[in-house]
């Protein structure tokens, strides 16, 4: 289904919130001169961004329909109703709000809040936490709702159980109102990203900050220096190029692993995040797709694709930098930066690494569509099939809890904005990532182009191919931390790959019979909608 076809629940105004804002009394309808897109493209109703509401006084229409709605940026807009709210609530002038997020995402808040700070006058303290243990303490704050959070940055697969744990607030009305420019060009989220994220059981539970579309990084030095070459196709017997297959991604890993100097490849192999990666290895192996679970949630991870794909997996490992399965975060992939690796496979953060001013390989690299297989496609022809995964993406949410949560929105619609994601992209050490459409492609900002360089020209491409990872269900983390956990156990030796699919196959029966088959089959469902059906 086209990005045009698809209509959220989001796009249209509640009743009650409707009704409630008609009793107040809507003005200025007419739009504004000089917005930049048309009525027919906003996601708002009626009036559009230029539209105002007048407030008669604090509770005379549910939040967020007694706001204004001014200004022609998402940023201009949620700044003046951050400014209405301050009027209304004299008490919060001058208070933080606390963004909760995991180590490494901080330079990019850090970054943005810098204009909200001086136009509004609230301070933003950016609380970390290290990834492995980031979930744990937002589930601890559903439970004793201390309201120290106001907002947090959740990953995708967190996201079904701290809705469910109604930690986070919905947040479908204030991105109509607000008018965060959510689907479409010119500016809107990618599609799909802007559906399989942040969106849980139809409901809108954060607004994307990181587009982990996972993409190949390849060193072109190496890839055109005559010798190496020569070389590889007298041993190999075919033309040494990017690879198109993850066969041809095995074997130039292998030709270009010359310890201790220089390896192959390098990939996200942590040890509660191994899953994403393994979804590579496997997920192009069946037409259109191969599935976590068929349809009634019985796990596929013992089918003949999947043991493939993981004896594949760890395979490749030894193509690979000593204690690659160690390593988490970012540090995973520093070897490509550091000229050590001469492939990668990696969210678009590594571009920034790859193209650091310091690093070795700055202006020597280039990106490529994920490698698949050569399958049977739907008419029984052989198809070249690849399938990116989702490495994780991150959303900014609202804790339900906050004592604050008004300006909490307000605040995570200011983040949401297309001009402020790119301060956050360029920042030293940032991992925020592309997701708005007007972040990629030849048009892309200059600033951005110098910090990624070839990942904008591949991302599109590679988000069509784009399988969503296993989120969008009860347990999520549950299920891909306990994948995870066997696959690291299975890359260090202490269980083959057969014995920890079946293990996982075991443990993940359990989690679904626990949750109840049911309700998680009507999970499933959605997910399944998001898959794609294309090659390229």
């Amino acid at each position: 289904m086209s990005e045009q076809n698809k209509v959220s629940k989001q796009n249209k105004v509640s009743r009650r919130g409707f009704m409630k804002t008609a009793a107040t009394g809507i003005v200025g309808l007419a739009v504004g001169a000089g917005i930049g897109y048309s009525a027919g493209s906003s996601m708002v109703p009626g009036g559009g961004p230029g539209a105002t509401v007048t407030v008669t006084g604090p509770g005379s229409a549910d939040f967020p329909f007694n706001l204004p709605r001014e200004g022609s940026t998402v940023a201009e807009r949620a700044i003046n109703a951050a400014k209405s709210l301050l009027e209304q609530h004299p008490e919060w002038k001058g208070t933080e709000l606390v963004l909760a997020c995991v180590g490494g995402y901080e330079p990019g808040f850090n970054a943005m809040k810098k204009r909200w700070e001086s136009e509004t006058g609230l301070k933003v303290t950016v609380a970390t936490t290290p990834i492995p243990e980031f979930f744990e303490k937002m589930m601890i704050e559903a439970v004793s709702k201390t309201g120290n959070i106001d907002l947090i940055n959740a990953q995708t697969m967190f996201l079904s159980d701290l809705a469910e744990a109604r930690l986070l607030y919905d947040l479908g009305d204030a991105a109509m109102w607000i008018d965060i420019r959510e689907h479409g060009r010119p500016d809107g989220y990618i599609y799909p990203l802007d559906y399989s994220i942040p969106y849980y059981k139809g409901n809108l539970y954060g607004f994307l900050q990181d587009g982990d579309v996972q993409l190949l990084y390849y060193r072109t030095d190496y890839f055109e220096d005559p010798k190496e070459k020569d070389d590889f196709e007298s041993q190999y017997g075919y033309t040494l190029e990017p690879p198109k297959t993850m066969f041809e991604y095995r074997d130039i890993s292998e030709f270009f692993t010359r310890p201790p100097d220089l390896y192959g490849t390098a990939e996200f192999r942590e040890l509660t995040r191994n899953s994403f990666t393994y979804y590579l290895y496997v997920t192009a192996k069946k037409w259109p797709n191969w599935y976590y679970f068929d349809d009634n949630m019985k796990p596929q991870l013992t089918v003949r694709e999947a043991i493939e794909g993981g004896e594949l997996y760890v395979e490749n490992l030894k193509n690979m930098p000593p204690n690659q399965a160690e390593l988490t975060g970012l540090s995973s992939i520093q070897a490509f930066g550091e000229g050590k690796v001469v492939l990668c496979i990696g969210a678009p953060s590594t571009a920034r690494v790859a193209e650091d001013p310091q690093a070795v390989s700055r202006g020597k690299w280039n990106t490529y569509p994920i490698p698949g297989y050569r399958i049977a496609g739907p008419d029984g022809k052989e198809v070249l099939n690849r399938r990116s995964v989702n490495l994780a993406s991150w959303s900014i949410c609202v804790s339900n809890y906050s004592r604050k949560k008004e300006l909490g929105v307000c605040l995570a619609s200011f983040f949401s904005d297309p001009d402020v994601l790119v301060d956050a992209m360029i920042a030293p050490g940032t991992w925020h990532d592309p997701t708005r459409y007007s972040h990629v492609g030849p048009n892309a900002p200059a600033r951005l182009k110098d910090v990624r360089g070839p990942v904008l020209n591949a991302f599109l491409d590679n988000a069509e191919i784009l399988a969503p990872m296993l989120a969008g269900i009860r347990g999520s983390t549950e299920y891909n931390t306990t994948l995870s956990k066997n696959l690291h156990a299975a890359q260090v030796g202490s269980m083959d790959i057969m014995t920890a699919l079946q293990a996982t196959e075991q443990q993940w029966e359990e989690i679904t019979d626990r949750l109840g088959r049911d309700l998680q089959i009507e999970g499933w469902e959605e997910i399944k909608k998001f898959y794609p059906t294309i090659t390229i």
